[in-house]
């Protein structure tokens, strides 16, 4: 997850720290929502603190990282 997390950060001329605090990142992946789509996802990020713009930049991103392989 740090990977794509500091790619996107990279593409946004921001610390990877300001687009995503370690702490949450760990948190969501340590400790995924039970249903891993987009939604589920959003609602993690915002109950670990994320704001709203990091929450619309990062959601889907996650989402698609943390989904089971089918």
């Amino acid at each position: 997850m740090r990977p794509a997390t500091n790619e996107l950060a990279e593409e946004l001329q921001l610390p990877p720290e300001n687009l995503l605090t370690p702490e949450t990142l760990r948190r969501v992946a340590w400790q995924p929502p039970e249903i891993c789509d987009e939604p589920h996802v959003a609602e993690a990020l915002r109950a670990r603190g994320a704001r709203e713009w990091q929450v619309e930049l990062l959601a889907e991103l996650l989402a698609g990282l943390l989904a089971p392989e089918a």
